[in-house]
């Protein structure tokens, strides 16, 4: 089978919630997605699936034993490569079509504007601790008037904050300045009450434990999670590539949990609520619930 035939036949399921032309603008859009962990690569494979054809991806880290739980890309064979090579391997395994520009040494301040210049859609999945860097890309993908899009993850649930380059707040705006490391107390409670910029409702956790595992670095995490992340980011990449205008942006949020069967869209009132509470909610319980 020729590659023409291949393409033709890979997304001809599409056809009926795709049209023809929408595709055409889906095969035309630039990715670029910073980070290829647990929300990148899933993020980027269903991109390529949906038929994107253009993607540059950013990851300096290189798979380990503790990704395969949840990280596409991940497992036995490729423990100890490069995240964003084997994610631009297994993206041309789906469409040896696609062109795919590998930044396997990651972002920079002084690389980002090389990064997203060009692009049509910014995914944001940097990890939790590099917040400077995420601050930056969110700074200057804004300015340039692109997207960016942020779907964290927490227990069996996930949340979408899309901002968009003119209706959305600033990263500062909207999560407040970020504190100077050298104060790590006041670092650690900025990190942990960040997560409420994101997250409507407090899911049924073991939260002492939880917290715990935050302040060492090893946010808990699983699969579930992670691959509806990576299909949050991708339905928001084509809601506004196509011009759909159905997925709400920030200040206002979307937070789904699979376990609990729930749903919460979180504007800018009960946002204020979760700010300002969000220590006492999510972190200073002995509850499992």
């Amino acid at each position: 089978m020729n590659l023409v035939e291949y393409r033709r036949e890979m997304i001809d399921r599409h056809i009926g919630i795709l049209l023809s032309e929408e595709l055409e603008v889906l095969s035309k859009a630039i990715i670029c997605g910073a980070g290829a962990g647990g929300v990148g690569g899933w993020t980027y494979l269903s991109l390529a699936r949906l038929g994107c054809l253009h993607f540059k991806i950013a990851d300096p880290n290189r798979f380990n034993p503790s990704n395969v739980n949840r990280q596409a890309g991940s497992n036995f064979e490729t423990i100890g490569q490069n995240k964003a090579e084997i994610i631009a391997k297994e993206i041309q395994r789906i469409n040896p079509n696609a062109q795919v520009e590998i930044w396997s040494d990651g972002l920079r301040p002084e690389t980002i504007h090389s990064f997203v210049e060009g692009a049509s859609i910014v995914v944001d999945s940097i990890d939790l601790y590099e917040l400077d860097t995420k601050k930056i890309l969110f700074d200057i993908a804004l300015k340039q008037k692109i997207p960016i899009i942020s779907t964290p993850i927490l227990g069996f649930g996930a949340a979408l904050a899309f901002f968009h380059p003119t209706k959305s707040p600033s990263f500062e705006e909207f999560f407040g300045p970020i504190p100077n490391r050298s104060d790590q107390k006041k670092y650690n409670r900025y990190i942990k009450i960040f997560a409420a910029g994101f997250f409507g409702f407090k899911p049924k956790l073991n939260w002492p434990l939880y917290a715990e595992r935050v302040d060492t670095g090893k946010v808990p995490s699983i699969v579930t999670s992670c691959m509806l992340a990576g299909a949050l980011a991708a339905t928001a990449s084509v809601d506004y590539l196509l011009n759909r205008k159905s997925i709400p942006v920030v200040p206002t949020t979307i937070h789904i949990d699979l376990m609990q069967q729930k749903l919460v869209r979180t504007g800018p009132l009960r946002r204020w609520f979760l700010r300002k509470y969000a220590k006492y909610l999510f972190w200073h319980t002995n509850s499992t619930k």
